[in-house]
């Protein structure tokens, strides 16, 4: 039954409307049923905790209470004193210009900030002591009760060992870390011993001093760079008939202590979360898939989807608290969650809240909007059945591989469910969103093409094709150079810009194209000529990625790409030549010839011409000799693959780390989670179902975007708003989601032939199931404009004979 089907509205006897109903009904049966099938495969994990070597399990004690970060505040003090290089590597742009004043003793923030440190690492040596004392008081008189005292004070000790091992931590309960009471020490010992000032300028005798106050600062933060600055910087001399290291040895010592301080109390919460994820996951799983589903049919009703928004925003933010959803985007220096502690009375992170204002704020501004006409805006529709029922899948199978891989997999690895739970929450609040706004996002991006396509054909007829064909390469070159200029060594980031700018320029080209008011240049002049004229675009946005990803130097794309690009050109080869003669078996033939040798030629290409890349060369000598190469991953992968059973070792006991008992992880590499994602689910499901799962991904990408071509025919669609016409924006929508399904069926197939050393992997993930937020965010993103469409309303048989 075609998707306009389940919401035409017509005058049809009550069994015929009833049958329209029966897609919802299938769709929601589908969605159940992916949940109960995969929510029982959660319990499996739970007996997993505290995971291989009692990885959760902490070990010695962290540190609570050390300061917050002084840096900044000394940096306002002392900056404009230390030298140059120290300054602007520390402070930034907070140092400015060099001062001649004299630095006083000791700032106030920084001696405070040692103190409370020195005091945060005596707290657990006290509660030791008063542990050891309250036992004794407790105890009796007789042998066993002393024996008892005895063990129960050994025990404490014990426990408090690995403590003081780890943190050098000095005798009595003030002495606080070695290395830090050396570093204050040395630093205080500065200013005792000001030497004469004769002729010296006063910058130069407190450049020294000022030095080492930042680079203290800078230890007690925990910063990387205190080290190395140490020991190139002009620092005041150590004091003789000392037992502590010189002082630029004891900054770089109390620097990395004070990094693993900070962190132990993160990797502290870290794996108390991890714990409860482990009892927890499923459930918030089958909730997460739940919600979002309720949105997804929320969207396609909304009168007003600003409150859907709003809702979307709500939810997620209650969501977020609930589960203690860590936050997942990059740039916070600690491990930040929704919900600090367990206790349902605690209050939000930060960012709950500014989520939960965020939705009062578009809430009250979508209720003051006056809402859409409802005879004016087409009506919607899921654009297939399975379309969300596979997310849900694809979604559950990629967390239970990630739970397994975090608890009994390398060490490296244990906080990938962890860290995937901010991501999976971050996604399902996309999806919410982008469902309600995907009506005037299209619009609007179809607004901003066509402006853009009018203002290059102005361009053109204003300074001659040729000219306009100079000024086009010249900006592109530009744009290519400043792309790679500013995103240089952010490959993974650079990936995904290229994906979706592929995407979108592919769209953008095929609903162009679309127009009846292109056929002249299909018809007009030679057939080469013709070809170019009508194809250039699409040209020059593949031509643009190749560049971009070899200024970048981001290589992994590119096969994928290419095999992308060989499938939009063969398609705009087939469109011209049916506009050109009106044949469609010719032209699906020239097509079809065109695409396999494409996929040949550049296949070929790789294995030519790959080796003058240093990272394509060592994949392709892995792929052509896996055992002989130095780069071992793919023999690992293919030892795992045979030496998986056909019905799969199943969840917790798959061997990442191998058969050996002996310490360590010499099993499958470390991306096991991404460019091996089709192993891992070999290792867990069996190679049968890992097969399976694979050709279904495949059929669900092709589903989602079946019923789009029975929508629209790619062209704009002019509907009534408000008394005006415009067009609704389903036709670019549709092109985004067709070229978005070829992109990623080239990245599933590429991904599995990686796996099976049939090509060289391309550092692409599995879509949906492998680890990795910003390909699932973009994969999200794009599935939210593909999961409903837009269908016309039949015009009224009044407004037609009126009109």
């Amino acid at each position: 039954m075609p998707a306009s089907a389940a919401v035409l509205r017509s005058s049809a006897p009550p069994f015929a409307r009833g049958a329209r109903t029966v897609p919802a009904l299938v769709e929601l049966a589908l969605v159940a049923a992916a949940i109960a099938w995969l929510f029982p495969l959660f319990a499996r994990i739970a007996p997993l905790d505290p995971g291989r070597d009692q990885r959760f399990l902490d070990r010695g004690i962290a540190v609570v209470g050390l300061p917050d970060p002084v840096l900044p505040a000394t940096c306002d003090e002392v900056a404009a004193l230390a030298a140059a290089d120290v300054a602007s590597a520390l402070c930034g742009r907070r140092h400015g210009s060099s001062s001649t004043r004299r630095l006083d003793p000791m700032p106030a923030p920084l001696a405070l900030a040692i103190g409370r440190a020195t005091q945060a690492f005596a707290q657990p040596l006290r509660a030791a002591e008063e542990r050891a004392r309250s036992l004794g008081s407790d105890g009796g008189d007789s042998d066993a009760a002393v024996r008892e005292h005895a063990d129960a004070i050994a025990a404490i000790e014990s426990d408090l060992a690995p403590f003081v091992e780890r943190f050098q931590v000095g005798q009595g309960a003030a002495a606080g870390p070695v290395p830090l009471r050396c570093a204050a020490r040395w630093v205080e010992s500065s200013f005792a011993t000001r030497p004469a000032e004769a002729d010296t300028p006063i910058a130069d005798l407190e450049r020294p001093r000022a030095n080492a106050v930042l680079l203290l600062a800078a230890a007690l933060d925990g910063r990387s760079a205190t080290g190395p600055l140490a020991a190139s910087a002009e620092l005041p001399a150590t004091p003789s008939g000392t037992s502590c290291a010189s002082g630029g040895e004891a900054l770089a010592a109390t620097a990395a202590l004070f990094a693993d301080a900070r962190h132990s109390l993160d990797n502290a919460r870290k794996n108390e979360a991890m714990r409860a994820l482990t009892h927890s996951a499923g459930t918030q799983w089958a909730a997460a898939m739940a919600l979002g589903f309720v949105f997804v049919v929320w969207s396609r009703h909304a009168a007003r989807p600003g409150l859907g928004v709003a809702a979307a925003l709500a939810a997620w933010a209650a969501a977020a608290w609930a589960a203690r959803v860590p936050w997942p985007l990059p740039g916070s220096p600690e491990f930040v969650l929704a919900r600090t502690d367990a206790s349902w009375h605690t209050p939000p992170a930060t960012f709950v809240v500014v989520l939960a204002a965020i939705a009062v704020v578009v809430a009250v501004a979508s209720l003051a909007r006056r809402p859409a006409v409802p005879h004016s805006a087409p009506l919607r529709a899921m654009s297939s059945r399975v379309g969300y029922a596979g997310f849900v899948v694809a979604t559950g199978v990629g967390w239970l591989l990630l739970l397994d891989l975090s608890l009994t997999g390398h060490f490296s690895n244990r906080y990938l469910a962890l860290y995937h739970q901010g991501h999976l929450w971050l996604a399902m609040l996309t999806l919410s969103v982008l469902v309600f706004v995907r009506a005037p996002l299209a619009r609007g991006l179809a607004w901003l093409l066509s402006v853009v396509g009018e203002a290059m054909q102005r361009a053109s007829r204003r300074v001659g094709a040729f000219g306009f064909g100079v000024l086009l390469v010249v900006a592109t070159l530009a744009a290519v150079v400043a792309f790679g200029v500013v995103l240089a060594n952010r490959r993974q980031f650079t990936s995904e810009l290229g994906r979706i700018w592929l995407i979108v320029g592919a769209a953008w080209f095929f609903f162009l194209r679309a127009g009846p008011l292109t056929e002249r240049l299909a018809t007009s002049g030679r057939a080469i000529f013709s070809f170019l004229r009508w194809t250039w675009p699409l040209l020059l946005v593949v031509g643009v990625l190749v560049a971009a990803m070899f200024v970048t130097r981001d290589m992994g794309p590119l096969l994928i790409a290419g095999y992308a690009g060989g499938a939009f050109v063969a398609a705009a080869l087939a469109m011209w030549w049916h506009h050109r003669t009106g044949h469609v078996v010719v032209a699906f033939a020239l097509a079809l010839v065109l695409f396999i040798g494409w996929i040949g030629g550049i296949t070929a290409g790789l294995f030519a011409v790959g080796g003058h890349d240093s990272v394509a060369a060592a994949r392709l000598e892995s792929v052509t000799a896996p055992f002989a190469s130095i780069n071992d991953q793919l023999a690992l992968v293919s030892w795992l693959q045979r030496a998986t059973p056909p019905e799969g070792f199943g969840l917790g006991t798959v061997p990442w780390c191998g058969f050996s008992s002996a310490l360590g992880c010499s099993g499958v590499p470390v991306q096991i989670h991404s460019d091996y994602t089709f192993t891992a689910l070999v290792g867990v499901f069996g190679p049968l179902a890992a097969w399976a799962g694979s050709l279904a991904a495949a059929l669900w990408l092709h589903r989602l975007i079946r019923h789009h071509g029975r929508i629209t025919r790619g062209e704009p669609r002019l509907v009534r708003d408000g008394g005006q016409l415009g067009h609704d924006g389903q036709a670019l929508i549709s092109w985004i989601a067709l070229a978005w399904v070829v992109h990623t069926s080239c990245q599933l197939a590429v991904t599995v032939a990686g796996n099976l050393a049939v090509l060289p992997l391309t550092g692409k993930t599995f879509p949906f199931v492998s680890y990795g937020m910003t390909s699932l965010l973009i994969n999200v993103a794009f599935l939210a404009l593909c999961l409903n469409v837009d269908v016309a309303r039949a015009e009224p048989a009044e407004r037609r004979r009126d009109g």
